[in-house]
Parts: C-alpha cells; sequence; structure tokens
C-alpha cells in the first residue's frame, strides 16, 4: 500500500464494501503528474480500479466531475467516475489500463492510433454547447504566452531582455494571437497530447485530464497531439496524419473551407501560442514546485518554436532570436544541470 494516503484507502474500501465489491488489496502509485493529483491502481480479488487524491484546495475536481459527465454524455471515451468526494478531493475511477499512447505509438501503428484519436476530438469539438463551459479570452491566451518571458527567459534561462527584443515579442505575440483567434472556436481539450491517450481494448482511444476543457481554436487539440514531446515526426508525416484529421473534421462540418496555407498557419501558429505556454509552466514546475522530470522537453518545444517560425516572413525576426539567443542559452543551462 506504499504512498497511499490511508484516508483514501479507508474511503474506497468503505465504498467498495457497500456495494458488495471486495476491499484493495494492493494500491499502486502511477505516474507522476505535473499536477497536484496523485493516482493509484486499486487492486482486489474481482477489479481493478483507480483511486485520486487530487487536492480540494488546488485542484478544479468540480470541473473534472462537470466534464466527466458531459463528455461521456457527447459519446467520448472518458473513464466513467464511480465514487467521489469532492470535500476530500478523492475519486475512484474506471481503470484504462496500461497502454498510454505515450509508449505505444509508433510509426507503424500510426494512423490507425491517430484515426481512433481524432474521432474522440471531433467528439469533443462536436459537443452540444453548454453554458457551464468558458470560452478562452485573449487576455486569458496573452497572459498564458507571458509564462514565457517570466519563468523560462527570465526564471530559467536569468535573461534580462533589452528593449528591441522586448518590443519583438510583443510584436509576434499579437501576430500569434490574430491567428489563434481568426480560426474556428470550438471545444477543446487543451492538452491533447500523447500522454494523456489511452489505447483501450476494443481499439479506441480513452481520454484522460480534461478537466481544463475549454472553447478555444480549432487547431489547438491537433497541433498539440501532432507535436507532441513523446513522438517527433518528419514534416511530411505530420502533414499526413494532419490531413486524415483534415478529412475527418471536413466531413462532420466541423472545418469550413479554407485554403491549405491557412489551415497551415491556423495549424502552426496555435502550436506555437501552446510551446510558448509549455515553455514558461514546465520552467515553472521546476523552479517554483520542485518538479524538474519535465526539464527534458524544453529543448524539443523550443525546436518545434524554431521550424514553425522559419516558413513566415513576419516571424522572421522571432526565428532568428529564438535560433541565435535562445537555444543557445538553453544548450548550456541543461548543461549545467545535473
Amino acid at each position: 500500500m506504499t504512498n497511499i494516503p490511508e484516508d483514501l484507502l479507508a474511503w474506497a474500501n468503505k465504498k467498495l464494501l457497500a456495494a458488495g465489491d471486495s476491499m484493495v488489496e494492493e494500491a499502486v502509485p502511477l505516474r507522476e503528474e505535473a499536477s497536484f493529483r496523485k493516482y493509484f491502481r486499486l487492486s482486489s480479488k474481482s477489479d481493478s480500479l483507480i483511486g485520486v487524491f487530487s487536492p480540494p484546495d488546488k485542484e478544479s475536481n468540480e470541473r473534472f466531475l462537470f466534464f466527466s459527465q458531459f463528455l461521456k454524455e457527447n459519446q467520448v471515451r472518458v473513464p466513467e467516475v464511480i465514487y467521489h468526494d469532492i470535500d476530500k478531493g478523492f475519486l475512484i475511477l474506471e481503470d484504462f489500463g496500461d497502454k498510454l499512447y505515450q509508449f505505444e505509438l509508433s510509426k507503424k501503428n500510426a494512423h490507425s492510433f491517430y484515426a481512433a484519436a481524432f474521432d474522440e476530438m471531433i467528439a469533443i469539438q462536436t459537443s452540444i454547447p453548454s453554458h457551464k463551459i468558458a470560452t478562452l479570452s485573449y487576455d486569458q491566451a496573452l497572459n498564458q504566452i507571458m509564462l514565457f518571458e517570466e519563468w523560462f527567459l527570465k526564471g530559467f534561462l536569468g535573461l534580462d531582455l533589452q528593449e528591441r527584443e522586448s518590443n519583438l515579442l510583443q510584436d509576434s505575440y499579437e501576430i500569434i494571437l490574430q491567428a489563434f483567434f481568426d480560426q474556428p472556436q470550438v471545444l477543446c481539450h487543451f492538452d491533447f497530447e500523447s500522454r494523456n491517450i489511452m489505447v483501450l481494448e476494443d481499439g479506441c482511444a480513452g481520454i484522460l485530464d480534461f478537466q481544463d476543457a475549454i472553447i478555444g481554436p480549432i487547431f489547438l487539440d491537433p497541433v498539440s497531439l501532432l507535436k507532441d514531446l513523446d513522438h517527433v515526426w518528419k514534416t511530411e508525416d505530420s502533414n499526413e496524419f494532419l490531413s486524415d484529421y483534415l478529412f475527418k473534421a471536413s466531413k462532420e462540418g466541423v472545418l469550413p473551407e479554407v485554403e491549405d496555407p491557412t489551415i497551415m498557419r491556423w495549424f502552426n501558429l496555435a502550436g506555437l501560442q501552446r510551446q510558448l505556454r509549455i515553455l514558461g509552466t514546465l520552467s515553472r514546475l521546476h523552479l517554483r514546485d520542485n518538479k524538474s522530470y519535465r526539464l527534458v522537453d524544453l529543448k524539443q518545444t523550443l525546436v518545434y518554436m524554431i521550424d514553425a517560425t522559419s516558413n513566415y516572413k513576419d516571424l522572421s525576426e522571432l526565428n532568428i532570436f529564438l535560433k541565435k539567443k535562445i537555444l543557445p542559452a538553453l544548450d548550456l543551462k541543461l548543461r549545467d544541470i545535473p
């Protein structure tokens, strides 16, 4: 029963016994999270479930419960919440198994895996609207971008920006956010990456960590999946997978008819907003929360940004800044970390 809070275990056993089920015989801690949530596989003689401790003062448990029900009603494959105690932050979830896309995805199975993931993504995007779901605002999106300056450039790299560099970044943010909000706005998972998708026994994709879902740009989830930090594809492969999504999205009426260059700009610049945010949040995770296991992802995130900005004349100065100043500074910093 290593590391499982005793109160969670006692509560889980009380719920299970009251329902006529067997008591938990083994509790195994699962993956480390960037959040404060802790997951355990609870095994009994008859079943396997997932126990969750999600501190109510730090996590949005009400949103998790809302989206669990909402997404299931909209035919999205998310784990069922079997029992919950919001005040204590305890939950028992359906066990989706151990096969994460993060570890199972390969070039050989990519088309079939992505097809299953795109089905769930489009089910999210076509969900029946609810007044309880927030819409991502310009100011919120900009505040997310500013984490890049506060926590990555200044906090992690220790850089003091010159005035012309600050102006360059401000101009670049405006360009990125213009494309971010020009594209259709739909319900987004907000973190649709391989570490949050599972291979289910029936071949479908199971979706995890959906509590931050919000109305936002249509290409935020596709770019999260296809510019994933655990699976880096050649451009031609990524574009081929994106074409599979575009076919499905057009067929379902999610995506209007627009020219290919516009689609690629929407896709790439939605990615830039996300990548700026990720560089900030992963640096904050290291500096503030003493969780350094994601530092390995900083360089690939920056490389994605350099590759994307190289395609657009209006972002050419940002490309040079990232490539000539920020990449060498990051390489030097990472070499100094044990």
